[in-house]
């Protein structure tokens, strides 16, 4: 009788032969199972920061290995002239985690989750980087959902963008909302200077134009990459978008809490 080990790494399905005098024995070769005792494909990021970035300010996501095994977690993260930017990695609760970063410069950004060594699913992230406006500007729009829209395009792309982005703001029920104001015409009743001053907040010409607590979110094509990756529900609780004025993670955490019990508060 002869013993035979094997011994697999990183593998999946794996046949084993045994032969004697280079004959397959019966029902040889067999197929083994092999489950590796780490998943990279289960680990969970989300947040604005792997969205987009403002320079000078705390990008902020969270990250969730609880399903993807036992293994190292390593962050790193590269702006487009592969200069290394400081990360900071707070534990919150057994293999979840709170990622912070500052951009320096207003250059695309690379996030790299790697899990044992191999990157996550959708790693690395771009992150687009906005500089930091010289004055911030205020529309009035604190604690208010606001949509930007023009009457007057002969676009039938806006125009379509416009009905798509009004369907999915009603799917999520946010035209019920308190705090959602009627879509805003952009180019009647309003001056050019307030005009102006939406354009240069946003920092383009396009509509339409979701604002969420007097932050610019995007056009139809922005919110529905956000909605598609989940974060439009986050967005719509204010409380990750007010993470973008926040310095610090535990800050954002605060915050966070406070929102939930405010929410609370209002359900009962």
């Amino acid at each position: 009788m002869a013993m035979c080990c094997a011994f697999l790494r990183d593998i999946f399905h794996e046949p084993i032969y045994l032969v004697g005098t280079d004959v397959n024995i019966p029902k040889s070769p067999f197929n083994i199972n092999v489950r590796t005792p780490f998943n990279p494909a289960s680990v969970l990021c989300q947040g604005p920061g792997l969205m987009m970035g403002t320079v000078g300010k705390v990008s902020l996501f969270e990250v969730d290995c609880r399903a993807a095994g036992n293994a190292p977690l390593n962050i790193n993260v590269e702006d487009d002239d592969q200069n290394l930017i400081p990360v900071k990695v707070v534990e919150t609760q057994p293999h979840c985690y709170d990622v912070s970063f500052v951009p320096q410069s207003s250059v695309p950004h690379f996030v790299n989750v790697l899990w044992n060594d191999f990157n996550i699913r959708g790693s690395p992230f771009k992150i687009n980087v906005l500089a930091r406006p010289e004055k911030d500007i205020n529309l009035g729009g604190e604690g208010k959902i606001r949509v930007y829209y023009s009457t007057t395009t002969s676009s039938e792309q806006i125009r379509h963008n416009c009905r798509f982005l009004q369907s999915l703001l009603e799917r999520k029920k946010v035209h019920l909302r308190p705090d959602f104001e009627p879509w805003i015409p952009i180019d009647i009743g309003m001056d050019r200077e307030e005009r102006n001053k939406i354009f240069e907040k946003a920092e383009c010409r396009k509509t339409p134009m979701l604002f969420i607590d007097d932050q610019y979110v995007g056009g139809y094509d922005e919110v529905l990459e956000l909605d598609e990756v989940g974060e439009m529900d986050r967005l719509l609780s204010y409380c990750t978008l007010k993470y973008r004025n926040l310095q610090t993670v535990e800050e954002a955490r605060k915050a966070d809490e406070l929102a939930r019990r405010a929410e609370q508060r209002d359900s009962l």
